[in-house]
């Protein structure tokens, strides 16, 4: 069986390569970004460079890739090509199943404005929010933010209305979260057939990753997380990042995908990836033990050589 991985050169696809290769159940690992220059190699039988998810041949490219290289599982990494093939419903293509969450999801997660308003309406706490050209904060400091972005990009902490009416174009504020201490990072696993499955990690940034965290127990965060996934309609794997405040949780962040977590909880027994492609291929996973409360992880390094 053969098995594609999108965005290699980034944190999370070449997680989950590196997943994949110590998995050792695919014939071959293949792997594609918008450029060559990162270490995919080092762990993939191939790899090549692929238009980007914006461009209007970039289905059309991605069906030969897969069709040429008899892919059985394809596993798109970037928010982006998530979001292309989403609008285009596409969950197969050329015979290969799409590692992907669903429409609605992809949808209500992404725009960050939709999102927060979504979840409002359906009786959900979400923090102070708005579109900067169309509202205004009653408090600050506020967090501003492209309104469809990915991760840390194009975030910023705005202290005062000067600084707010010198954003432009498509920004969102939501208002400042503290204490910053209490920063989580939550995963979710659902899926017809898999019960509901959550992973609350207290988290530490190391330029705007999580460099280190600590797995918790938290009735209440595991509550409003598990109501946040059954009105997103999850069927598949999501990220759902928030801070426990003095109000209780409050998320600021949905990312409709997996996340760059993925290889710590891996190792510690969260295996959403893996329990995505049994879902997919229609087999048994193996029995589910949670992970122990106070289990700690740290980010480190790796190196890789290439010689000339």
């Amino acid at each position: 069986m053969n098995v594609l991985v999108s965005g290699v050169g980034g944190d999370i696809g070449f997680g989950i390569a590196r997943i994949l290769r110590k998995w050792g159940i695919f014939s071959r690992l293949y792997g594609i970004d918008i450029h060559s220059d990162h270490p995919g190699s080092s762990i993939l039988d191939e790899c090549d460079v692929a238009p980007k998810a914006s461009d209007a041949g970039y289905i059309s490219w991605l069906s030969a890739y897969i069709a040429k290289n008899k892919i059985e599982i394809f596993i798109p990494s970037s928010e982006a090509e998530i979001n292309v093939l989403a609008e285009a419903e596409l969950s197969t293509l050329e015979g290969a199943r799409v590692l992907r969450n669903n429409r609605f999801t992809v949808q209500h997660s992404l725009d960050k404005h939709v999102c927060l308003s979504y979840l409002a309406s359906k009786g959900i706490a979400v923090p102070d929010n708005g579109i900067v050209e169309e509202s205004t904060p009653l408090r600050y400091p506020v967090v501003v933010k492209p309104r469809s972005g990915q991760g840390s990009k194009g975030v910023a902490v705005i202290k005062s209305a000067g600084e707010l009416r010198m954003c432009q174009g498509e920004w969102v504020w939501q208002n400042y979260l503290t204490p910053e201490n209490e920063e989580y990072t939550c995963a979710v696993y659902a899926s017809p057939v898999t019960s509901m499955r959550t992973l609350i990690i207290k988290r530490k940034l190391i330029g705007g990753l999580t460099g280190s965290g600590v797995i918790v127990r938290n009735p209440e965060i595991e509550e409003y997380v598990g109501a946040i996934a059954n009105v997103m309609q999850l069927n598949g794997a999501i990220n759902i990042q928030l801070r426990l405040t003095e109000d209780g949780p409050l998320l600021f962040e949905i990312n409709p995908r997996l996340s760059s977590t993925l290889v710590f909880r891996d190792k510690i027994g969260f295996t959403d990836l893996r329990w995505w492609v049994f879902d997919k291929l229609g087999l048994d996973k193996p029995t589910y033990t949670p992970p122990s409360a106070g289990t700690r992880f740290y980010r480190g390094a790796h190196e890789y050589i290439f010689n000339a």
